[in-house]
């Protein structure tokens, strides 16, 4: 989803021929032509204006996919060896479903690496034995390991296909009985206690008798060996509930009065108090923290009305010190009490932004606590929970919803990611080398995108419990809520996010309406940068979203194209269009199948009413094209289920599509027509959330989201941009700089070119380390930092200033003009009859980053 569409300067425009010009030194310039966009800006390379073939070595150089990280995924539980202290398991659930795996680590959680005969299955548990022996609870049943996690058998439980496990407990005092708390299945597993005495060879079922099949969450055993046992419940959509048996499972009693009736999800018993924990954030369905000393006959909160959080996930006791309790919070991190419950300090150690899932001490190292959460993975600390920092180096399975580069910065890059109700934001200073995690709410985060001053932008996706849903901007270190708000409820679902470049107040926005606001598709507009808004459309079928919204790109916004999806049975998507800048809209889906679920669209270089649509329906799918900006729409000819479209910016015949096959991208050189596998480097990678054009970066071109990281690919060379206006000057408008040739090191024919200087006059081209900002003569220096200056030259008789680049040789050895380097080029200029009587201008600025 290209959400920042940023008008590229077309090359296949019509352009405007020079006469040759004569730069100081005697190199001539023969025959170059400056083209514009429909936005009157000059093109920025043309490359002699021929479309470019896929891996082209002088425009586009078809490397691989380079996973960018950060590192992260659903941790659903962490615990170490007892037998062998340097190692420690990590269970991967992407929120809480499938598609999961295990990670192992054997240096104490400093790096981990995958367990490849569990790719594909989620972890729920992770239990190990005194022995040293662990045992996992998948979505696949029991698995167990002898030799600390190195390899896995399976442990089969003998109840049918449903044997998805989210508890495994192995009894301290007989370590041949294992206990496994099995999921409802929706209420088609009646089955949800499992006993072993004999490590796992044959189970038995001890499910309490309940009215309807509940999932085991949590078991708790009496370390005594008293017969004990305490088993939590929660059903699939809310509902749950507390048994417990005191002769080993032959026998249960309901312990549920007293407690809400929301899900449960961990117990413990010190044989003398059981405590029981649970809730989710999903429905306000809450529990907290309770106690009882009577084996559940009556119940005591623990938790108050300070709490940050009352859905908690896992209970800790401190070994040998049982008044220490530990909490996994689903907002808030790691909740701590010294005193058996009475006092309370959250967030502790710097987790207040984690969605804490487990919490555990090490069995051998006493000051040493990991913690599993949904997204951030793990988290260690080792001076007894004082202080936590991120030991997740290795855990490629964080959930990118989206990403996106900033158009003036090529090295900035931002992604969105989401677990079950949590997410956050991460930034990139350096293409993806290294990842901060940004203050934002710790929500669902849908889309990120970058304004055209670039400005990040992203759209949040709930819980309004956390924080409300809708568009924010980050100003500084601070994220701001800008809205729609349609009340106190989850009321809105917002995944596209398109900028006006005519108008910076104006931001767009498509979703759905949610919850006690309907299921309709929805479009919002706002010309206040987000102060008010306005609900451009709404749909009249439920289950309907908006995907993806897009300028006509004729240069005044005035037409727009959307895509929308049907999620229902009935799959009606299609395409929306205005002609008043968002402010209506009315269905185009002339052409289009009447089974479709259009997920993405893409505009076509070089034709403004040209644009790409895909459809991800799952009997069907494939790629449409219209070349009327919506009126009418036909197929490429392409067929088969994709996600997302990129189109090249510069070159109409290269398209980039989101896949669902194992290739997991695949590329076009005719326009769409046929297409080709272009995955290298896409092994594991999960299913594509987003796929973008960097518009500015260096080395990444594409950008990739997927369920399990976020990767780029190189292109070869980027084209430079302008970005700062020029000031008037004796003869107009003012004068723009542009430039012939390629960014490339090795063809070195990079020229830089001024249009609309005084004729005659003398000038200077210079360029600097980064951009500024500063008043000079009659304009503005555009360029910042160190500073280089080229030997002056006089404007031709048609008022252009010119100089060939040698970027071998630069004019001093600091402004070395490397691979990746970029540079911000402007041109000085004598204006003697100026309008500001300074005698002296500047030109517009160009930003270059070099290749080889």
């Amino acid at each position: 989803m290209n959400a920042t569409h940023l008008g590229w300067c077309l090359c296949a425009t019509a352009g405007l021929a020079l006469p040759a010009l004569t730069a100081t030194g005697g190199s001539e310039v023969q025959g170059n032509e400056v083209r514009y966009d429909e936005m009157g800006h000059a093109a920025l390379a043309c490359l002699g204006g021929q479309a470019s073939e896929l891996g082209a070595s002088q425009q586009r150089s078809a490397g691989s996919w380079t996973a960018l990280g950060p590192y992260g995924g659903d941790v659903s539980c962490v615990k170490a060896s007892p037998t062998a202290p340097q190692v420690a398991l990590a269970g991967i659930a992407p929120n809480g479903g499938y598609g999961g795996t295990l990670f192992r680590s054997t240096n104490g959680g400093a790096t981990w690496g995958e367990v490849s005969s569990l790719s594909g299955t989620s972890v729920h548990d992770v239990e190990f034995a005194g022995d040293g022996t662990c045992y996992l609870g998948t979505m696949d049943g029991v698995w167990m390991s002898a030799d600390d996690g190195a390899s896995w058998s399976t442990l089969a439980l003998g109840i049918g296909a449903n044997d998805q496990v989210y508890e495994v407990v192995v009894d301290p005092t007989a370590p041949l009985t294992i206990w496994a708390g099995v999921a409802s299945a929706m209420g088609g597993q009646p089955k949800n206690v499992m006993r072993s005495t004999n490590g796992g060879i044959l189970w038995s079922d001890v499910t309490p008798t309940m009215p309807t099949p509940l999932s085991c969450t949590g078991i708790a055993l009496d370390a005594s060996g008293s017969g004990v046992v305490v088993a939590t419940f929660a059903g699939s959509f809310g509902g749950g509930g507390v048994w417990v048996s005191t002769d080993g499972g032959a026998s249960w009693a309901n312990r549920s009065a007293g407690l809400p009736a929301n899900p449960l999800k961990d117990a413990v018993y010190d044989g003398a108090r059981v405590l029981v924990c649970g809730g989710q954030n999903f429905g306000s369905q809450y529990v907290g923290l309770y106690s009882s000393n009577d084996l559940g006959a009556s119940w005591t909160a623990l938790h108050d009305g300070s709490w940050p959080s009352l859905s908690i996930r896992d209970i800790e006791l401190r070994p040998g010190l049982g008044t220490t309790l530990l909490l996994a919070a689903e907002t808030g991190g790691v909740f701590r009490s010294d005193d058996s419950g009475a006092s309370w300090a959250f967030g502790v150690g710097g987790t207040s932004m984690l969605a804490a899932n487990s919490v555990s001490w090490h069995p051998t190292e006493a000051d040493e606590v990991l913690v599993g959460a949904s997204s951030l993975a793990v988290w260690r600390s080792e001076d007894g929970g004082a202080s936590f920092t991120p030991s997740s180096a290795g855990i490629g399975a964080l959930n990118v919803h989206s990403i996106a580069g900033n158009p003036l910065d090529g090295g900035q890059l931002a992604l969105a990611f989401q677990g079950l109700n949590d997410g956050g934001i991460y930034t990139s200073q350096d293409a993806g080398v290294t990842w901060t995690l940004e203050p934002a709410p710790s929500t669902r985060w849908n889309t990120v995108g970058y304004a055209p001053d670039g400005t990040l932008y992203a759209l949040s996706d709930g819980p309004s419990s956390v924080a409300a849903e809708g568009l924010y901007r980050r100003a500084a270190a601070v994220w701001i809520a800008l809205g729609p708000d349609q009340g106190s409820y989850f009321e809105s679902e917002l995944f596209a996010l398109l900028f006006s470049h005519l108008d910076d107040q104006v931001i767009l926005l498509g979703g759905s309406d949610f919850g006690v606001a309907g299921h309709e598709a929805t479009a919002w507009r706002t010309t206040d940068a987000g102060a008010s808004w306005t609900k451009t459309f709404e749909g009249t079928d439920d289950y309907e979203d908006v995907t993806a919204i897009e300028f006509v790109a004729d240069g005044s916004e005035a037409t727009l194209l959307a895509s929308f999806t049907d999620t229902s049975s009935a799959s009606s998507g299609g395409a929306l269009r205005s002609t008043d800048g968002g402010q209506t809209w009315g269905t185009a889906s002339a052409g289009l199948p009447t089974t479709i679920r259009a997920t993405d669209l893409a505009g076509v270089a070089g034709n403004a009413q040209e644009f790409l649509l895909v459809d991800d329906y799952y009997s069907g799918g494939g790629l449409y094209r219209t070349l009327d900006a919506g009126l009418s729409w036909l197929s490429t000819g392409h067929t088969g289920r994709c996600s997302r479209v990129v189109t090249d910016p510069f070159d109409p015949s290269l398209v980039y599509l989101g896949d669902s096959s194992a290739e997991r991208v695949l590329a076009s050189t005719d326009g769409g027509a046929s297409f080709v596998p272009f995955g290298d480097g896409l092994v594991g990678a999960g299913f594509v959330r987003d796929l973008a054009w960097s518009e500015a970066a260096y080395p990444h071109a594409l950008l990739l989201a997927t369920g399990t990281g976020s990767y780029g690919r190189g292109l070869g060379c980027l084209y430079p941009f302008i970005y700062c206006t020029s000031s008037p000057n004796s003869i107009g408008a003012g004068a723009q700089i542009s430039h012939t040739g390629t960014v490339s090191l090795s063809a070195n024919d990079f020229t830089l070119l001024a249009a609309g200087v005084p004729a005659g006059t003398p000038g200077i081209f210079f360029y600097g380390s980064t951009q500024g900002d500063y008043p000079l003569g009659d304009g503005r220096v555009c360029a910042g930092g160190a500073l280089f200056r080229f030997p002056p030259s006089l404007a031709s008789g048609a008022g252009i200033l010119s100089w060939p680049v040698d970027l071998a040789n630069p004019p001093s050895a600091a402004g070395q003009i490397g691979v990746g380097s970029t540079w911000y080029f402007q041109a000085w200029y004598r204006d003697p009859g100026g309008p500001g009587g300074s005698g002296h201008n500047l030109s517009d600025g160009l930003s270059a980053t070099f290749c080889d």
